[in-house]
């Protein structure tokens, strides 16, 4: 059953569709909120009983006001609103992971952000901020460290618990950490613990096993508290 009413309160004229009695009283409510909360509004847009004018078809100008008006421009379309809320929830849920992976390091966000550079859209890898050069005294280390913590930060903020091999690198050099000859960090005594690699060349990827995880957030804690 389709409803359609058409409201007038004042200078301001509402069409209401609906295609049920429940959508209808559902739309009546929403109106009646909205003219509740800008009702002061009204009795600005009021025209004085001189200034009423008439058109040519003889239908009384008496101010049919956008509703921009007598809102200040404060209500939203509802796209508007969809993408504002999307906006937020977005933001909400960045907040809750950087917190909850900042707890697992003993750190707080602020002590994250300044150590991880996390894209809010999730489109360009993390990268270690600080200078990396202090991590270890060999490029192969430096890597394992760099690769420990980044793949970590991937697995909780990006929710993937597998990364390319060419994104680990692209993570590493933005990171400032030479991405030659990773081959050799994988031979290193500890690594083969700690990292769950698979597939070659464009297809390989790796991911952390869960001593390896233990691994970074082990180290993230050492680096945050240190003096780099």
């Amino acid at each position: 059953m389709d409803i359609h009413v058409t409201l007038r309160h004042g200078p301001l004229e509402v069409d209401i569709d609906a295609d049920s009695d429940d959508e209808y009283q559902s739309e009546l409510l929403n109106l009646l909120e909205f003219l509740e909360e800008y009702e002061e509004r009204f009795s600005d847009l009021e025209p004085e009983p001189d200034e009423s004018e008439t058109d040519e078809s003889g239908e009384s100008e008496e101010g049919q006001a956008s509703m921009d008006a007598f809102t200040g421009g404060e209500v939203l379309s509802e796209q508007d609103q969809v993408s504002n809320e999307g906006d937020s929830s977005v933001a909400n849920g960045d907040e809750d992971t950087i917190e909850t992976v900042a707890k697992k390091a003993n750190a707080s966000p602020e002590q994250l952000r300044e150590f991880i550079d996390i894209d809010p859209e999730r489109e360009e890898p993390p990268f270690i901020v600080p200078e990396t050069g202090e991590f270890a005294d060999t490029k192969t280390r430096r890597q394992f460290i760099g690769s420990l913590i980044l793949l970590a930060v991937w697995d909780d903020c990006y929710e993937e618990d597998r990364m390319k091999s060419s994104t680990l690198k692209d993570a590493l050099e933005f990171s400032d950490i030479d991405s030659d000859s990773m081959y050799n960090m994988y031979d290193l005594a500890d690594a083969e613990s700690a990292f769950d690699k698979s597939g070659m060349g464009r297809n390989a990827t790796v991911g952390l096993t869960r001593p390896g995880k233990r691994e970074a957030y082990k180290t993230l804690r050492e680096l945050l508290h240190s003096e780099i």
